[in-house]
């Protein structure tokens, strides 16, 4: 079972958190110094979970979540549950077999230069501020700062949130874009789960086969895996 994707689909609340960590000292005279380190600037998913799971069907998820504990990752996404699917929408003007057709001519900070551009009108739209992109199968989803336009050029510029992080050649690369790109993400602080009394259930017999909600001891915070790429 994925485990972590079961989350993502069952909770009830996210927040998402990208903020880059930010050291402040206040001087003897009261003034702010603020430092910043670079970093890989990982995403940050916050999931609230009800306490409405029966423990009879979800042995499985608790088995999965128990082996994956606070260090294993995995690959979710947001484009398999209808009713999460909106938050990540692609908001481009291009169909799915255009997309496909660009490749990636170079990535240097937070430059990402596109190639093999679909011939469609200069005023067309291929991504809009806060569209994910992932290049070619390496997990890390990168969002559009601002519209790009399709131009006239043989090539269109994307500036993206944060510097490449991948460690390997990327010229070449096709595109995954919106809700089709997944996060590789593991859980340190893991919640543990109790059983508490409710959501009673017999068998045809009338034997209780089940008596039991989980209760949760805190909030799944997911944190992007970008040890390697």
């Amino acid at each position: 079972m994925a485990a972590l994707q079961t989350i993502v689909d069952k909770c009830n609340g996210m927040t998402i958190n990208r903020r880059k960590v930010v050291g402040l000292q206040i001087t003897r005279n009261e003034i702010p110094r603020l430092s910043t380190t670079p970093t890989k600037n990982p995403w940050k998913i916050t999931l609230d979970m009800p306490s409405s799971l029966r423990y009879s069907d979800a042995r499985s998820l608790m088995e999965a979540l128990d082996s994956l504990d606070r260090t294993g990752y995995e690959d979710i996404t947001f484009s398999n549950n209808s009713c999460l699917s909106w938050i990540f929408r692609y908001q481009g003007s291009l169909a799915q077999s255009q997309i496909a057709l660009m490749t990636v001519q170079s990535f240097v900070g937070t430059t990402l230069t596109l190639t093999t551009l679909p011939a469609i009108a200069s005023s067309r739209v291929l991504f809009e501020p806060n569209d994910l992109i992932q290049i070619g199968n390496n997990p890390y989803p990168f969002t559009v700062t601002s519209q790009v336009l399709r131009g006239t050029g043989s090539t269109v510029t994307v500036t993206t949130h944060r510097p490449n992080i991948i460690s390997t050649s990327v010229v070449g690369l096709g595109l995954t874009v919106g809700n089709a790109c997944t996060f590789r993400m593991f859980c340190p602080n893991m919640p543990v789960y109790k059983l508490i009394p409710g959501g009673a259930q017999y068998a045809a017999g009338g034997t209780r086969i089940n008596n039991a909600l989980i209760e949760w001891s805190d909030a799944f915070e997911l944190y992007e895996y970008v040890g390697t790429s």
